[in-house]
């Protein structure tokens, strides 16, 4: 059966949903929710159409899926505080427990003083189960010194320093146990957005020794339980897009409970997707974007599992080319 099309407007000017950045919308907010395979199109002043998502149901075999929820489901548990207005508006509740005070506080991230008493050169978001796997543009801000224990000067680092990232490097056969998932997202995405693929693997092949696998990917990111606030994707390659894929505890681990909610949506044109376990969803990541709320289908109920991954390609990766 041939997806469904969908051509849709912005329902909220660009000057008025930027002022959002950082917000929760709810379910109640978007006009449509989508449930099954899906394109849809963004008409823009000039009546020219613009794919803004490609979704389709039930493409991923539940043994990919599984093998990848078991290798990732303790690293995706990690909390990190970088995630900006990701990780919603700055709340002093869901700062890191070192945090003794903030200081020079923006919406979205403050420098702050440690438990230590001294003021950090560092700044932080909120505390949000959410990190990176594959490789990475930038330098690990928490990279230390092994002889001394003192973190490596930012003087003694490159600009891009590409880097494997801690997980891909030191948890290899884990790791390879999500390339299974991660190369069948590839071929969606070909076969979906053929012609994003092609530029964005064309950008990956420059640099072999950072491209996962031979796909079009440099880069995933891993989310569980995580209800973002509304943000652009910046970093990644603007000629590319975001491939979301959504692993269910209550799927692979059978006894544990289900969960309710966590649509992807765009708020500014009011329109979201329900991604589920086996699911797989292509998107333009460069638009305003965020998730509703992730909650027990079961009221009490606490052992849920969303764990989501974003794979996409890195722009600076081009730098590093050796």
């Amino acid at each position: 059966m041939k997806p469904k099309t969908i051509v849709i407007k912005d329902r909220i000017k660009e000057d008025t949903i930027s002022k959002k950045e950082g917000h929760f919308f709810d379910e109640s907010h978007f006009d449509t929710i989508i449930k099954e395979d899906c394109d849809v199109y963004i008409l823009d002043d000039n009546k020219e159409q613009k794919l803004l998502l490609s979704f389709r149901k039930n493409v991923i075999k539940p043994s990919l899926c599984c093998k990848a929820y078991n290798a990732l489901e303790k690293e995706a548990q990690k909390k990190h505080n970088n995630r900006g207005s990701a990780s919603g508006l700055l709340n002093t509740k869901k700062l890191p427990k070192y945090v003794k005070k903030t200081t020079s506080k923006s919406k979205f991230r403050s420098y702050y003083i440690g438990s230590d008493g001294k003021a950090k050169k560092d700044h932080i978001s909120n505390y949000v189960k959410s990190g990176i796997i594959g490789y990475f543009d930038r330098y690990d801000r928490n990279v230390f010194n092994k002889s001394n224990g003192k973190k490596t000067s930012k003087k003694s680092i490159p600009n891009i320093p590409c880097r494997t990232t801690k997980f891909t490097k030191e948890q290899v056969s884990k790791w390879k146990e999500t390339l299974p998932l991660i190369k069948r997202a590839n071929t969606l995405f070909k076969n979906l957005a053929p012609k994003r693929h092609s530029m964005q693997l064309k950008r990956a092949k420059k640099t072999p020794n950072f491209q996962i696998e031979k796909t079009a990917f440099s880069t995933i990111t891993i989310n569980y339980n995580y209800r973002t606030g509304t943000h652009k994707d910046r970093g990644d390659l603007e000629e590319g897009f975001g491939n979301l894929i959504v692993l269910e505890k209550s799927k692979c681990m059978p006894g544990n409970d289900a969960y309710e909610g966590g649509y992807l949506g765009f708020p500014q044109y009011k329109v979201a997707v329900d991604v589920r376990n086996g699911d797989f969803l292509a998107m333009d990541v460069h638009q305003w974007h965020c998730n509703t709320k992730i909650t027990p289908k079961v009221k009490g109920r606490k052992n849920y599992g969303r764990l989501s991954l974003v794979c996409y390609l890195r722009k600076n990766m081009i730098k590093c080319v050796n």
